[in-house]
């Protein structure tokens, strides 16, 4: 038996944010997540059905298209691969808990190398988003996203979050060649949606291009 104080494994950083992994197992996967007042989880994917129990506080959680505003004593199911946030607008810190499960495959699948070449990648290095801008920019990116996915060529565009004590996001665009991503880069969409998410930043964001040689899966 094994019993976990809750309390005791809060964590925040600096950045108002912190997570504390209490149970890591297979098919089983809890964590304790921290915000302070203002501080969100930007819009993702659950990869595994995911249940959420707020500890402490009261916040924002949204899953797919509809937000509720969730406190203690009440728990919210997400099925897996439908997108979810969380955004602490109170002003008192927001603690609760993620419980994962991953699903069990039906058959292990065996490492694989692709060498398949020609996919055209950018890598995007936003600046960092103003203080309480975290939520805003993170419903920007979903949106653009939205608009992007209709361009010819589109695969991919994936938004990375901070980590404790950093900062900074970055994103990973993924296109079919660098012909249809240029189509993309300089059309008039990217422009307006790019205009639109400057005030939310702290400066300017840096792109890099690339062309994937090899990708290892497990």
């Amino acid at each position: 038996m094994e019993i976990i104080d809750l309390q005791s494994r809060e964590v925040f950083s600096h950045q108002g944010r912190g997570v504390a992994a209490l149970v890591e197992e297979p098919y089983l996967k809890i964590r304790q997540v921290g915000l302070e007042p203002g501080k969100d989880v930007p819009v993702h994917t659950a990869d595994a059905p995911v249940i959420i129990q707020v500890v402490r506080g009261e916040g924002n959680f949204s899953v797919g298209e509809e937000t509720v505003r969730m406190g203690p004593g009440k728990l919210l199911r997400v099925p897996s691969g439908e997108s979810m946030g969380i955004w602490n607008d109170s002003q008192d810190p927001l603690v609760f808990l993620v419980i994962k499960m991953p699903l069990p495959e039906e058959r292990p699948r065996e490492a694989a190398v692709s060498v398949q070449k020609g996919l055209f990648v950018n890598l995007v290095d936003f600046a960092p988003p103003k203080p309480g801008k975290e939520g805003a920019f993170a419903e920007w990116f979903r949106r653009s996203s939205e608009v992007f996915a209709k361009h010819p060529g589109f695969i991919s565009r994936t938004l990375l979050g901070p980590i404790e004590g950093g900062s900074r996001y970055a994103a990973i665009v993924e296109h079919e060649s660098k012909e249809t991503f240029m189509d993309m880069h300089l059309s008039d969409d990217r422009e307006q949606l790019f205009h639109q998410v400057e005030p939310l930043l702290l400066g300017s964001s840096t792109p890099h291009f690339y062309e994937r040689l090899i990708s290892y899966r497990k």
